[in-house]
C-alpha cells in the first residue's frame, strides 16, 4: 500500500476509513447541527444592516416654500458631503422639514450616527436663526413591531382603549428581549381649560394673564441648600400640578380683596381631546365568525406594537408576548374589549421556517428513494444518512458565525440538495463497484483506491461550484446581505459535503457493505430499455460530425433566444401596465409571496379636512367586508399605521396630516385558500379604483 501514491482525497480516505475518531466526528456533526437548530434565532427574513435616521428641523410659522428654501435645501446639502451616504430625500411642511438619510447597506451603525450627528449640528449655523435644534432619530429595522396587539370595543371609546393599552404597554417593556413598544391611536388624557371670556371680563382678568398664571403653577425648581441642626437641607419649589383640583384652584388674580381661581372663570375639565386630528377603526371581515355581529361593523381601536431586541429569537419573543396579553386579559382587560393579534412575525416567520423545513425533508426522502433503487437499501442509508450530517454541518457553520435559520437560510440548503449528494453518491457508486471482486481482508484498500480514484474530478466540480456562488459576493446594495446566506451556505453546503463523502461515507461502507457485494457497470447492457434508449439518442451526436455541429448551433441559437426572453417583456399590447406578449417572461427580483396581509394606502390633496377623508376609508372599509378572504382590517385615518419593513425605509411612518390613511388588511391563511394574496390584490384594484376615480387628485395604492 506505501508504494502507491495517493491524492488528497485518498490520504484522508486512508486515515479516517478505519480510524475510531470517525464516529466521534459524527456524533459532534449532529450534535452541533442539533444545537444550531434550537438554539438559532428565527426570523422570516435575513438581517440586514441598513443605517438611516430621520432629522427633523422646525421653523414655526414659515410656509412648505419658505421651509424648502430655508431649511430643507441647507440641510440635504450638508447632508451630502457627508461619506457613505446612500441616498437621501426630504420632505417640506408648513413649520417643519424632514429629511430621511439611508446609509449604504452594511455600514456600522453607530458610526453612521455619529458622522450625521457631528456634521448636523457642526454646520448648525447654515440653518436659520430662528430655527429650533435640530432632532435626528435614528431609523433602525429592529424597531418594526413583530407583534401588533388591537383592542377593540363597541362599549369603550379610543381614550378608554388607551388607557387601557398603556397600562399593557407598562406590562410588556418588563420582557427581557421586548425593544421599542409604543401605543398607536387613541387619545390622550389631558386636562383642558375653557375659559368664559364674560366671567375673565367681570373680573378684570385678560386671557393671557390666566394663561400666564396657569403657566407659572406648574413648575418646579431647586433653591438651593441650607443647614439645619448641623445637616444640608435641599430646597426646592414642587408645583407640578398634579391633579385636575391642582388646575382649578390656581389663583389668577383678586377682585374687591378676593382671590379669583380658574374654576370662577373657566371650565376645567379633566379628559379627552374634543378636537380628533387623528382616528382608528377596526372591523372583522366575512372571514371571520364574528363579522356582522356587531351593531356597527367598525368599532373604535387602539393599537400596541411591540419590537424585539437585535439577535434575540422572534419566534420566542413572540410567544412571550402573546404569553403576556393573555395573563393581562385575566387581570384587567374587560370582556367586552376585543383583544385581537393583528401582526405576529414570530408565527410567520416559524410556518416559513417549518414549511421549508418540510419541503427540505420531502426532498431528502426522494434522494433517498432515487439511490434506493439505482444502488440498493444499504448504499441508499450510507447517502440517507450523509444527507442530514451534511446539512448539521451547514446549520453549525450558521449558529456560529451569527446568521438566523430565516427563508433564504432554508433555500440555500434546498438549492444545494441536488449538488450536495453528488460527492457521496459518487463515492458510494465507486466504492460498490470496486467490492465486486475482492476479499474481505482488502476492503480498506479497495475503499481508498475507489475514492481516489475519482476524487480529483469530484473535487474540481466541487469548488467549481463554490466559486460560481462565492462570485455572488460582488453584489451590491440591498441584495448584498439580502442573499449572504445563500452566498455563504452554498460554498459550506458543497465543503462539507466532499468532506462527508471523504470521511463518513467509506466508513460506513466499509462498516456495511460485503466484500463481493458490488457489481460490474457494463458500458453496454441490451437489457436495460434506458440504456437502449439513451444510446440510440446520443450515438448520432457522437458518430456524425455534421449532427454535433447542428446540435451545438442549436444549443447557442437557444441560448440567445433565452437571454432575449427578458428584454420581450417590454413589448405589451395593452400598454406599460398590460399582460406580456407571447413567449415573454417577466423579470422580478424574488418571486411575489403568498402574504397573508396587505396593506392599503389613501393620499388625498393637502387641502382636504379629515372629514372627507374618513369618509373615503369608510367606502374602502365597505367594500372590503364584501370579500370572502379577509378576517379583519384596522384604519388609521389622519397618521400612517403600524410601522413595517417596506414603510420603514419608505420614511412612511412619519406620515401626519389630515389628508392621509392607511388600511391594514388581514387575509385568511394562505393554506385555508385558494387565491393567493396577488389574485386577491388583483380583484380589488379595479374597485378601488371606482373610488378612487370618484374623489378626484386622490390616490390609493396596495402594497402587498
Amino acid at each position: 500500500m506505501s508504494a502507491i501514491e495517493y491524492n488528497v482525497s485518498g490520504k484522508i480516505v486512508n486515515y479516517f476509513c478505519s480510524s475510531k475518531l470517525t464516529i466521534l466526528v459524527i456524533i459532534a456533526c449532529f450534535l452541533l447541527g442539533f444545537i444550531a437548530v434550537t438554539q438559532t434565532p428565527r426570523e422570516e427574513n435575513p438581517q440586514i444592516v441598513v443605517p438611516g435616521a430621520n432629522i427633523y428641523v422646525a421653523l414655526p410659522g414659515a410656509s412648505s416654500q419658505e421651509i424648502e428654501q430655508l431649511v430643507l435645501n441647507p440641510l440635504e446639502a450638508i447632508v451630502g458631503e457627508i461619506t457613505k451616504v446612500d441616498h437621501s430625500y426630504g420632505v417640506a411642511m408648513n413649520s417643519m422639514a424632514v429629511v430621511t438619510v439611508q446609509f449604504e447597506v452594511g455600514e456600522d451603525k453607530e458610526r453612521s450616527l455619529v458622522k450625521l450627528y457631528d456634521r448636523i449640528l457642526g454646520q448648525r449655523d447654515r440653518l436659520p436663526v430662528d430655527a429650533l435644534e435640530p432632532v435626528i432619530k435614528s431609523i433602525d429595522v429592529d424597531d418594526v413591531p413583530i407583534v401588533t396587539v388591537t383592542l377593540a370595543s363597541e362599549n369603550y371609546d379610543d381614550y378608554a382603549l388607551k388607557r387601557i393599552a398603556d397600562r399593557m404597554l407598562e406590562g410588556m417593556r418588563s420582557l427581557e428581549a421586548a425593544s421599542v413598544s409604543y401605543v398607536k391611536g387613541g387619545r390622550d388624557r389631558e386636562i383642558r381649560v375653557e375659559l368664559n371670556p364674560e366671567r375673565l371680563q367681570a373680573f378684570g382678568v385678560s386671557i393671557d394673564h390666566a394663561q400666564a398664571m396657569i403657566q407659572a403653577s406648574n413648575v418646579a425648581m431647586a433653591l438651593g441648600t441650607f443647614v439645619q441642626q448641623g445637616k444640608n437641607q435641599d430646597l426646592f419649589v414642587s408645583g407640578f400640578v398634579h391633579s385636575v383640583d391642582d388646575v382649578r384652584r390656581t389663583v389668577v388674580g383678586n377682585y374687591n380683596g378676593q382671590l379669583i381661581y380658574i374654576e370662577d372663570v373657566a371650565t376645567v375639565i379633566d379628559g379627552p381631546a374634543t378636537e380628533r386630528k387623528q382616528l382608528s377603526r377596526f372591523a372583522f371581515g366575512a372571514g371571520d365568525p364574528r363579522f356582522n355581529k356587531a351593531h356597527d361593523p367598525e368599532m373604535p381601536a387602539v393599537t400596541l406594537a411591540i419590537a424585539k431586541k437585535q439577535g434575540s429569537n422572534s419566534v420566542v419573543v413572540a410567544n412571550d408576548i402573546l404569553a403576556r396579553v393573555k395573563q393581562m386579559q385575566e387581570q384587567f382587560i374587560p370582556d367586552d374589549v376585543q383583544v385581537i393579534i393583528t401582526r405576529n412575525d414570530g408565527q410567520k416567520a416559524d410556518d416559513s421556517v417549518n414549511d421549508l423545513i418540510g419541503n427540505l425533508g420531502m426532498a431528502v426522502v426522494v434522494v433517498f428513494i432515487i439511490t434506493l433503487l439505482a444502488l440498493g437499501t444499504k448504499e441508499a442509508l450510507i447517502v440517507g444518512i450523509s444527507i442530514p450530517l451534511i446539512l448539521a454541518i451547514t446549520l453549525g457553520a450558521d449558529y456560529l458565525f451569527g446568521l438566523t435559520i430565516n427563508r433564504l437560510t432554508l433555500f440555500s440548503l434546498i438549492l444545494s440538495l441536488g449538488m450536495l449528494v453528488d460527492a457521496p453518491i459518487v463515492v458510494i457508486e465507486n466504492i460498490h463497484r470496486h467490492y465486486k471482486n475482492i476479499r474481505p481482508a482488502n476492503k480498506k484498500l479497495a475503499t481508498v483506491l475507489a475514492v481516489n480514484e475519482i476524487g480529483s474530478p469530484t473535487n474540481l466540480a466541487t469548488f467549481a461550484i463554490m466559486l460560481v456562488f462565492i462570485s455572488m459576493l460582488m453584489l451590491t446594495g440591498m441584495p448584498a446581505p439580502y442573499f449572504f446566506p445563500i452566498i455563504f451556505n452554498v460554498p459550506v453546503t458543497m465543503f462539507a459535503s466532499v468532506l462527508v463523502a471523504y470521511i463518513v461515507t467509506p466508513w460506513m461502507a466499509q462498516k456495511w457493505l460485503k466484500a463481493g457485494e458490488g457489481k460490474e457497470l457494463d458500458d453496454f447492457d441490451k437489457k436495460d430499455k434506458l440504456h437502449l434508449f439513451y444510446r440510440s439518442i446520443i450515438e448520432p451526436f457522437v458518430d456524425k460530425p455534421k449532427s454535433r455541429n447542428l446540435l451545438f448551433i442549436s444549443v447557442i441559437l437557444m441560448l440567445i433566444v433565452a437571454l432575449l426572453q427578458p428584454a420581450w417583456q417590454f413589448i405589451r399590447p395593452q400598454g406599460v401596465g398590460g399582460a406580456t406578449s407571447l413567449f415573454a417572461v417577466e423579470m422580478g427580483m424574488l418571486p411575489k409571496d403568498n402574504k397573508n396581509t396587505i396593506n392599503i394606502t389613501l393620499d388625498m390633496p393637502e387641502s382636504t379636512p379629515i372629514e372627507e377623508t374618513d369618509k373615503v376609508v369608510r367606502e374602502i372599509g365597505h367594500i372590503l367586508r364584501k370579500e370572502s378572504q379577509i378576517i379583519n382590517y384596522q384604519s388609521w385615518i389622519g397618521t400612517a399605521g403600524v410601522i413595517d419593513f417596506n414603510g420603514l425605509l419608505r420614511g412612511a411612518g412619519d406620515k401626519k396630516a389630515s389628508y392621509v390613511a392607511e388600511v391594514r388588511v388581514n387575509l385568511t391563511h394562505k393554506n385555508d385558500r385558494d387565491q393567493t394574496s396577488v389574485d386577491i390584490v388583483r380583484q380589488l384594484r379595479p374597485k378601488l379604483q371606482i373610488i378612487q376615480t370618484a374623489y378626484p387628485g386622490s390616490v390609493i395604492k396596495i402594497v402587498e
